[in-house]
């Protein structure tokens, strides 16, 4: 049984390891041989172009940046640094489905793109040789078309650029600007260096004619590729940066901190938690019982102990204690809750108390728990 070929991912993937059609492999592996000996260092998407790094700058020889992919934008001041870098001498192949509008406008230059129709065509592309001869390259699309070219505005162009390569309406391309030392190229489409095309009849050649144009010793090839290179376009600058976006933002923030003072403001603060209020007359006596006690003098303890009671009398039940007789202690029972045995049982031991009685331990315990029991009785 034969085993079924994987299907053709047919996806535009512009990366140097991709083998699939639209994949940057053939290039990639072909400036090994169009450039024998030169070192390739492949730099991250996200790479800072900013200065372009001290690695580029420190070559004593010519260097080589290659850009290519779907989407070309730029972060802040990498445009000037590619200027610079090309000035001071190096050459810059930028290709791309669509480039930074600030670029474009900085070389006062336009660039249009070639249209999706579904199934195959042949498209035909030109680019000169050294002879300055158009040479004609046969492309079978498959969906994409590659007809991307250039168009610049109407008067004097500064730079003028010249134009290399023409699609098959004999638009441009493929472009040089001359800056200072350097050259910049521009290539309008970047399918034209996808192992699709590359693959058919001779168009490997058509990598030569590209890089022709540049000398042929470099110190260094730097390579970038990318299906999209997002920079400040998609972050936070391009919204702090844009005026209603920026008021917008500001408006949302001042309102959330409007809301935030005014729902806490409206929260009810926490109530304490405040403890019952403690018989700290009772706390005391106890402690003083305890101390006494722990002296053996009960007897002394036992008249602490009905003179703090006495007390507690008058104070809470508005008794005269000086005459505890029948009609007191009817009056204590009532107004204790307290019945009528328990406490003239209480009121007898507190007059042997005041009559002088010499308490032993056992009376000392029965007197202390007669009188607790009114405590818990009136506090229970």
């Amino acid at each position: 049984m034969k085993r079924a070929r994987p299907k053709t991912d047919w996806r535009v993937n512009m990366s140097r390891d991709n083998k699939n059609p639209y994949g940057l492999y053939l290039t990639y592996k072909s400036l090994a041989q169009l450039f024998p000996g030169v070192k390739r260092e492949a730099l991250k998407t996200d790479y800072r172009l900013t200065n372009l790094g001290y690695r580029m700058r420190k070559d004593q020889q010519p260097s080589l940046l290659v850009m290519i992919g779907d989407n070309l934008n730029f972060y802040e001041g990498e445009i000037d640094s590619i200027l610079a870098y090309v000035a001071s001498g190096h050459q810059v192949l930028l290709s791309a489905g669509a480039f930074d509008p600030r670029l474009l406008a900085r070389l006062q230059v336009k660039h249009s793109y070639g249209q999706e129709t579904p199934g195959s065509t042949t498209e035909q592309i030109f680019i000169k040789n050294r002879q300055e001869q158009a040479v004609s390259y046969t492309a079978i699309r498959k969906q994409y078309s590659m007809q991307s070219c250039f168009k610049a505005p109407s008067g004097n162009q500064d730079p003028p650029y010249y134009d290399l390569g023409t699609n098959q309406q004999k638009k441009p391309d493929y472009i040089v600007y001359a800056i200072g030392k350097g050259k910049l190229f521009l290539h309008a489409e970047p399918l034209l260096f996808s192992n699709y095309f590359l693959l058919q009849q001779q168009n490997r050649n058509y990598l030569g004619s590209v890089f022709s144009f540049m000398p042929a010793q470099f110190a260094h090839i730097y390579w970038s590729d990318f299906n999209t290179r997002s920079t400040d376009h998609s972050n936070w600058n391009v919204i702090w940066k844009n005026p209603a976006t920026r008021y917008a933002l500001l408006l949302a923030l001042l309102a959330l901190l409007v809301y935030l003072a005014f729902e806490m403001k409206r929260r009810q603060r926490i109530i304490p938690i405040i403890p019952p209020a403690e018989n700290a007359s009772v706390a005391f006596v106890e402690t003083i019982g305890r101390l006494y006690y722990n002296k053996k003098n009960h007897t002394n303890l036992a008249e602490k102990m009905v003179q703090h009671f006495l007390d507690y009398v008058r104070s809470n039940y508005y008794l005269n204690t000086n005459i505890m007789d029948q009609e007191f202690i009817r009056h204590l029972a009532a107004k204790s809750g307290k019945s009528q045995a328990d406490t003239e049982h209480l009121v007898g031991m507190i007059k042997e108390v005041q009559q002088g009685i010499k308490a032993d331990e056992q009376f000392l315990h029965s007197l202390y728990t007669q009188i607790q029991s009114f405590y818990n009785g009136q506090h229970g």
